[in-house]
């Protein structure tokens, strides 16, 4: 005996949950608008009873977003509403959640930076009279995609002449090996993009920004800390940089000092002064409108994923131990992004006849425009969505092929973020579990939490 475990999808579109009222019209004027959604006897088709509901069928429905009915004499039905089949509380298997959430940056920090600050070992010693070697690595499908192999870069940095009067190599001040090490990024073509002219000609990979402590702070990071961001950096940035890291430091005085370029920095002489470089993934993917977009354009979902290390002049990172680097968040893809649901979508239209045509006077003519949008019932590409799932089961009685092949359904219920946890969505998900438990099926309910984003309340560091 074979089992087949597929699942037919079909997606809605919520904007808002119509509570089902027996007796009353499901809206106003009897019919559901566009982005409404509501519950109904699968057999009476009045709305579902859900106070006191029975363990008949209900059906999921929710209105079409598109704006006409007809587009010619003959072929009609545009504005049909979206219906589930019949759904027997007892044959629901599965339901479950899942709750959107930003992607995160992956962020490193080198040496003395505000994340680092506790560490006492995250100071180094740079000799005068040396050559420091950093080599960064970016992986991820950005980079592939742009260099058809993995980023990667060497940057030096040259600590100067020692004193003539000095018998042995003396120690320098560290910011000028952080200092030096981000203009080597920031004229990296490879980790941010920049031309011969100096100018940024792609999006950059990396963002460094460093951290300098207080001369006679002792390598503490607190008040009077500089943070040296890249050249070109936006005011608004400096300043909620600014704002975050006294948050996140606890300071009550002065605001931290903040310098938009190296040059507008100038290290001090070396006494007990620490420093530290945090590197910033900043890429992001280019995007075409709602206008031009095809269902097969690429968008990417994977992190880039930033590594660094202290070489020798051979690039050997093995003999070299005493650079202190920390992984604040190795980066994390985004959930309930509005281009897998806006796919999801015209997919499922498709299985309804209502196609997503390439072309684009076509798209026009069948209303696959009014899939796309910011309106209620569409899909909003720019947006982040909160998923509710419920699986389903139809089983056949007679079957004589000897194929255990019970047809399920996946039904795809979405609705703005945040709506899982009050609103429209959390409102569904509480009707459809007294309607499942009233059943003797209320143990099926499961909520997905994989998609936590832990690191990203802590980062200090603020990017355009």
């Amino acid at each position: 005996m074979a089992y087949f475990n597929h699942a037919f999808k079909k997606t809605f579109i919520m904007s808002s949950y119509v509570d089902p009222v027996p007796g009353t019209p499901t809206a106003a004027s009897g019919a559901l608008t566009s982005g409404q959604l509501s519950l109904y006897d699968a057999k009476t088709w009045a709305p579902l009873d859900v106070a006191t509901p029975s363990q008949c069928q209900f059906i999921i429905a929710s209105g079409a977003p598109y704006a006409d009915d007809r587009i010619g004499p003959f072929h009609g039905g545009y504005q049909e509403s979206i219906k589930s089949k019949g759904i027997n509380p007892k044959f629901v298997t599965k339901v479950w959640e899942a709750p959107a959430h930003d992607a995160q940056n992956s962020i490193l920090h080198i040496g003395t930076t505000p994340f680092t600050a506790g560490d006492a070992n995250c100071c180094p010693t740079f000799l005068c009279g040396e050559n420091y070697h950093l080599r960064v690595d970016v992986k991820g499908s950005p980079a592939l995609r742009m260099l058809n192999h993995q980023a990667y870069q060497e940057v030096t940095a040259y600590t100067g002449c020692c004193d003539d009067a000095s018998i042995a190599p003396v120690a320098v001040n560290p910011a000028i090996v952080m200092l030096a090490w981000q203009e080597g990024i920031q004229e990296s073509v490879i980790l941010t993009g920049r031309g011969p002219n100096g100018r940024a000609n792609a999006e950059p990979f990396v963002i460094p920004v460093v951290t300098v402590t207080a001369a006679g702070a002792g390598g503490a990071v607190g008040n009077g800390t500089t943070l040296v961001y890249p050249e070109g950096t936006a005011a608004g940035v400096l300043t909620a940089a600014v704002a975050a890291t006294n948050t996140f430091l606890g300071l009550v005085g002065p605001a931290t000092v903040i310098a938009t370029t190296a040059d507008a920095y100038t290290p001090a002489a070396y006494t007990d002064e620490c420093a530290g470089l945090t590197l910033v993934g900043a890429y992001e993917e280019t995007r075409f409108g709602d206008c031009t977009f095809q269902p097969s354009d690429f968008y990417g979902t994977e992190p880039l994923r930033i590594y660094a290390s202290e070489v020798d002049l051979n690039g050997d990172p093995c003999e070299f131990t005493g650079v202190c680097i920390q992984h604040e968040c190795e980066g994390r893809k985004a959930n309930g992004l509005g281009e897998t649901v806006a796919r999801d979508f015209i997919l499922s239209e498709s299985y309804r006849q209502v196609p997503f045509a390439t072309d684009l006077r076509i798209r026009e003519i069948t209303q696959g425009n009014d899939m796309l949008g910011a309106g209620a019932g569409q899909v909003d590409r720019t947006a982040s969505y909160d998923r509710l799932m419920i699986l389903h089961s139809i089983p056949r009685y007679n079957n004589p092929t000897g194929t255990f092949d019970n047809d399920q359904y996946l039904l795809e219920i979405v609705g703005p973020a945040g709506t899982l946890a009050a609103g429209a969505l959390k409102d569904l998900r509480d009707d459809v579990d007294a309607v499942l438990t009233a059943a003797g099926n209320g143990a099926c309910v499961e909520q997905d939490v994989s998609g936590g984003n832990a690191c990203a309340a802590a980062s200090v560091v603020v990017v355009a």
